[in-house]
């Protein structure tokens, strides 16, 4: 929740790249997209990206930063029907999936098995629902010279996170469903998907771990999975 850095989005991206090489894994779609942190440096080093977010607003921005090679659509994650596919991998970063209840998380990722060609990939980037648990309350900082105070709880599975900004005249709240790594693996089995990978700091050589509240999976549609509609 706080403002990244080039480093941060260069490491991403080599992992990502890492993950995808070209030029198999060229035509990529990414969903919650944002502005275009990652779909523009990905397009930068030749991928073809088609980023999708709800926010108009973000959309905008990233079409007026966009290198050559990026697309980007306005849509729900809930309803992709309309992007054009298939495509070699799927990302979904930055704790963007999980914002529904179960049944439609798992509805999503149906949405998403159908965008992707067979043993095309899907990396996820979400929190470490282990961590959130030994890790609640209250902790205070700066963003842009703005000092910003943030209570984080869990209930039940879902996380909860209010901002309050400056004198706490505004703020913002967050509401996500979070899962343990074996909670996203066994999801995203029953939608068609097996998984490659799971680790921290988009570092391949660290295990997920409920001591760093970030994980990426990496998964692939299985070869001859077809899904009925949900």
């Amino acid at each position: 929740m706080r403002t990244l850095d080039p480093v941060q989005t260069e490491r991403e991206t080599e992992f990502l790249a890492r993950q995808l090489p070209l030029p198999e894994y060229r035509h990529i779609l990414d969903l919650c997209c944002g502005t275009g942190r990652h779909a523009h440096a990905l397009a930068r080093r030749g991928y073809e990206v088609v980023g999708v977010d709800r926010d108009g607003l973000a959309v905008e921005e990233a079409r007026m930063q966009a290198p050559t090679g990026c697309l980007f659509l306005q849509a729900d994650l809930r309803d992709i029907g309309g992007v054009p596919g298939p495509f070699d991998a799927v990302t979904i970063l930055w704790q963007s999936f999980g914002y529904f209840d179960d049944d439609t998380n798992a509805a999503v990722l149906h949405e998403v098995h159908a965008k992707l060609r067979p043993g095309g990939r899907l990396i996820l980037d979400v929190y470490h629902r282990g961590f959130f648990e030994r890790h609640q309350g209250e902790q205070a900082f700066e963003r842009g010279g703005l000092p910003v105070r943030e209570h984080k709880r869990m209930d039940g599975p879902r996380l909860r996170v209010d901002l309050t900004y400056g004198e706490g005249r505004t703020g913002d709240s967050f509401d996500w469903r979070l899962y343990t790594p074996e909670e996203l693996r066994d999801l995203a089995r029953s939608r068609g998907f097996t998984c490659l990978l799971t680790c921290t700091g988009f570092d391949e050589e660290r295990p997920a771990s409920a001591d760093v509240p970030r994980m990426q999976l990496v998964f692939v549609r299985e070869e001859n999975s077809t899904l009925s509609p949900t």
